[in-house]
């Protein structure tokens, strides 16, 4: 399942190779990263997919010191009965 995420981190290199290696060891396929600086810290909207929940990256990523923030993005689709 693909997932698009929201994440705030300090504004040093170190910190974009600690989140991706945390995406890596976790199993998700990182589809697409975009990385810019917003008052002085790094805001990295990216794609990422896996069959696995979404919560077992997430709370992974919150727990690393240089992550101030991750947000899942995903719009739930829900489906009607007609």
């Amino acid at each position: 399942m693909k997932h698009n995420l929201t994440i705030a981190l300090k504004s040093q290199s170190i910190a974009i190779e600690r989140f991706l290696r945390v995406v890596r060891h976790r199993g998700f396929e990182l589809h697409n990263l975009q990385l810019t600086m917003v008052n002085d810290q790094y805001h990295v909207e990216m794609s990422v997919d896996s069959d696995k929940p979404i919560y077992l990256l997430t709370t992974q990523l919150s727990k690393l010191i240089d992550v101030k923030d991750v947000i899942v993005n995903d719009k739930q689709h829900t489906a009607v009965a007609i």
